[in-house]
């Protein structure tokens, strides 16, 4: 066979300046061949795989990439599990929240591109539903992207056991062989913080999430630390619990107003619950921005779009959702290590915190 006619999975005999991989080396990651190569890992895994159609000068690369570096594809944990089809399991609890379902649109796009299906498990919020799907993927997904709402690891611990390459997307888990693909939370509460202060807000309040959700704790923490480090006492700031959603932020809203009438600035953890909260604060009297400022996180679509428009703070959906797919294609191809990835948050000022 020349060279001329390659192909994908035709793999070079070793020659003069091909590297070797050392005895006791980590194993090379499809990840290392495509920065080698420098292609996208979608690229590199459809050119070692015939996946989809990729150009011959792509496929070279990234051939002579594989052989130098000495990878090697790791069929033989693929084959542990059974009725695998190119398939990716999607676990997420709400498809009809607008950030959690722009991240599903990208996850769906990336892995078609790599040549890869999703199965799409909708929770609703349920963690045995969210510990039923688990189950059920397992036999039937080559790996699994979790947006998980369900606190207890005991759900996911028996899928790593396994051997089946997970990755966690927004909500965060801490358990060895699990990848991360996180935004910073506390960060993102902090510059919250810092922004109303800045805007004139004088007595703070907080619509946090479910206790289950890192995300809320997290965000809640960087706010509560943000407004204390520029000097504001804890008698002025005020906390309430409410679900990620428009009516969860509207109920919100109006019972911190009730305990708190004098609260003059809001953080929600999510721009569903500050809509929902500059809605329900405009029916009860409140004007925002003028004697109530709002922010939001996530900047959803409709965060541009509502009058007045609505302060957030930014998440790269778009990176997160393709870092989530690289990290799990190099899993499920290559038996890659997990990573953790946190990706930073920018505040993005809008009418809602500009007073006249």
């Amino acid at each position: 066979m020349g060279g001329s006619s390659a192909t994908p999975g035709w793999w070079p005999e070793k020659g003069p300046g091909m590297k070797v991989v050392a005895p006791g080396r980590a194993p090379v990651t499809l990840k290392d061949v495509a920065e080698h190569a420098n292609v996208s890992i979608s690229t590199a895994s459809n050119a070692l795989t015939g996946a989809r159609k990729v150009g011959a000068a792509s496929i070279e690369k990234v051939l002579r990439s594989a052989a130098e570096l000495g990878y090697q594809r790791n069929e033989a944990a693929r084959s542990l599990r059974t009725g695998l089809s190119n398939t990716l399991g999607l676990v997420i609890p709400d498809v009809t929240n607008p950030f959690w379902a722009g991240m599903v649109s990208a996850i769906e796009r990336l892995a078609g591109e790599a040549g890869f299906q999703v199965s799409l498990v909708n929770t609703e919020f349920a963690p045995q539903r969210e510990t039923a799907a688990l189950a059920r993927l397992v036999t039937s997904v080559d790996g699994v992207l979790l947006f998980s709402t369900n606190p207890d690891a005991a759900a996911v611990q028996p899928l790593l056991d396994l051997g089946m390459p997970m990755v966690a997307v927004d909500e965060r888990f801490d358990l060895e062989g699990l990848g991360g693909v996180y935004s910073d939370n506390t960060g993102g509460g902090r510059l919250a913080a810092e922004h109303l202060v800045d805007a004139g807000g004088t007595v703070f309040g907080m619509l946090g999430g479910p206790g289950t959700l890192t995300t809320a704790a997290e965000r809640t923490a960087g706010f509560t630390a943000g407004l204390r480090e520029r000097g504001i006492d804890v008698d002025r700031i005020h906390t309430v619990v409410a679900p990620y959603s428009f009516e969860g932020g509207r109920e919100g809203v109006r019972r911190l107003l009730a305990a708190h009438p004098d609260v003059d600035a809001i953080f929600a953890c999510t721009d569903n619950q500050a809509i929902g909260a500059t809605f329900e604060a405009h029916d009860l009297g409140r004007v925002v921005p003028d004697d109530l400022l709002v922010c939001g996180f996530d900047d959803i679509s409709w965060s541009s779009r509502i009058s007045p428009s609505l302060t957030t703070l930014r998440q790269d959906s778009a990176g997160m959702a393709s870092r989530a797919v690289e990290m799990l294609l190099d899993l499920v191809t290559a038996g890659g290590s997990p990573e953790v990835a946190v990706f930073p948050v920018e505040l993005i000022e809008r009418d809602s915190t500009r007073r006249r």
